[in-house]
């Protein structure tokens, strides 16, 4: 069991490194400044493997680029504050799901987002949020996750959240 889960967030940091990019038109991070890879997040009692994006750079480069992903993976964006925000999916060439989650984790907003749209998601229609989680589109509705739910997840002890402008 141990192997098979280090071999999946093996696959998870190879999705985000050979291809991530993600959620606007910002240019790709500097080599090495990839978003390290987080435990879980569980919502409703499914589990996804995802990568953290908490620095300004990985935020805005997300999941952009990347052309597939593993079944329970995925990306948590991590903020320093709450405020509403955009998400697009300007280069992202894969249907994802997201959820916006607010500090206590709640679950505020629900959203499918479609390959290469420009359509903004979050800014005008979902409250102040702290965290947003993308998946393959789908994997939330699968799960039954809907609004007012909570998620539950840790993050890594010394993570560096950056803040917005």
């Amino acid at each position: 069991m141990a192997l098979q889960t280090l071999l999946s967030l093996r696959r998870v940091a190879a999705v985000v490194l050979l291809g991530a990019a993600g959620c606007s038109d910002s240019p790709s991070s500097p080599p090495g400044s990839n978003p390290p890879i987080a435990n879980t997040v569980t919502l409703n009692g499914a589990t996804v493997k995802v990568a953290i994006a908490a620095t300004r750079a990985s935020r805005a480069q997300g999941l952009m680029g990347v052309t597939q992903m593993a079944a329970d993976s995925g990306m948590l964006f991590v903020f320093a504050d709450d405020r509403q925000r955009p998400f697009w999916m300007k280069n992202t060439p894969i249907p994802l799901s997201i959820a916006f989650l607010d500090a206590s984790k709640k679950v505020i907003f629900l959203a499918d987002m479609t390959p290469r749209d420009t359509t903004v998601v979050g800014l005008f229609n979902a409250g102040p949020m702290r965290y947003a989680i993308e998946v393959n589109q789908g994997w939330l509705a699968a799960h039954g996750v809907t609004l007012g739910m909570y998620a539950t997840f840790s993050l890594p002890a010394g993570l560096v959240i950056e803040p917005d402008p």
